[in-house]
């Protein structure tokens, strides 16, 4: 071999152990990294907010971008793969439903966080038979938490209770104050811009613990395969995340007000105060939450569908047998 065709081989051989090596370590990169999303500006997605706002994504390890996109339009994006991970709400399964590959990894809330208010006169939700009723929008967590609520007293919604949509909360609260609808459902801090306009608190739905899935983390299960470490960095930040909230109320209000763009200590402490219930140290998802979304959602699709199939809670279970959660809270 002359020295001209070694020095060709030895470049070729070169050049493919920088293609393996550089090219491992390019995949690496991309491997830990992920596309989040929130789809709200309400407390529900403090864990994310606490999670990138402290650097814990970093602290694992994970290049973690976070934007706002709201409710269907980011639960499309995931299932298209422009995003990658997110807090969303029942979307999940609505779409999954269509065939999308969504699934979710880990809860954040899995009860309704509402209160139903209306005018003085209903004094309870059976008072609500053939009246109107306000949700913002169809096949919303206000529209099925009122149909799931309705139904829980023995009121058949769209015959007993004729239930409107407003669009949004703002336009809710306009519908309550014009006389349009005699109640519906809101949270902190809307509920004192209610209490101003004259409205009452009929029942808290929150402390009723009616399983849903209200807010959840959702992937794609070609994510899950393509980016298991990724997921897995994720977890770990956000369950990490959650202790902070649970554990350091004052931190958590600052991120939470600035996030929330709220200066009133009071609501931004009222928002806290509903989110600090519902979450769990070890966020598993289970099959009530999920049931309770296939029970009310339009699809045909969903009398046929196993909860279990929406959900993968392996993952989270790894972090958890690592002893990673536990000790957090053994500080």
């Amino acid at each position: 071999m002359t020295c001209r065709s070694r020095l060709v081989k030895l470049a070729g051989i070169a050049i493919s152990l920088s293609l393996v090596f550089g090219g491992s370590a390019l995949f690496g990169a991309e491997a830990t990294a992920l596309r989040g999303l929130h789809n709200a500006l309400g407390g529900t997605m403090t864990p994310v907010f606490v999670a990138q706002d402290l650097g814990l994504f970093s602290k694992h390890g994970l290049e973690h971008s976070l934007q706002y996109i709201p409710a269907t339009t980011g639960v499309q994006a995931l299932a298209a793969g422009s995003e990658e991970i997110g807090l969303v709400g029942n979307q999940c399964v609505d779409i999954g439903l269509e065939g999308a590959d969504t699934v979710y990894v880990a809860s954040t809330a899995p009860r309704f966080i509402f209160q139903l208010y209306g005018v003085p006169s209903i004094k309870s939700v059976a008072d609500l038979n053939g009246k109107v009723v306000a949700a913002t929008q169809p096949a919303a967590s206000t529209d099925y938490a009122m149909r799931i609520l309705l139904r829980k007293y023995n009121l058949v919604p769209d015959r007993d209770v004729k239930i409107i949509y407003a669009g949004s909360s703002p336009a809710l609260m306009s519908m309550l104050k014009g006389g349009n609808a005699v109640a519906g459902l809101m949270n902190p801090p809307v509920i004192y811009q209610a209490q101003e306009i004259g409205m009452r608190q009929i029942v808290n739905v929150t402390e009723l613990n009616i399983p849903f899935i209200f807010v959840a983390v959702c992937t794609t299960r070609r994510v899950l395969q393509q980016k298991p470490e990724a997921v897995t960095r994720y977890l770990r930040a956000y369950t990490e995340a959650i202790s902070v909230i649970l554990r350091d109320k004052e931190t958590t209000l600052q991120i939470m007000g600035k996030r929330m763009k709220m200066d009133n200590r009071k609501w931004v402490e009222a928002v806290y105060d509903d989110i600090s219930t519902v979450l769990q140290r070890v966020p598993y998802m289970m099959a009530p939450e999920v049931q309770a979304v296939l029970d009310v959602v339009k699809s045909p699709k969903s009398m046929q569908a196993k909860p279990e199939a929406f959900f993968d809670n392996s993952f989270l279970q790894k972090v958890e047998a690592s002893g990673f959660i536990h000790s957090l809270y053994a500080r």
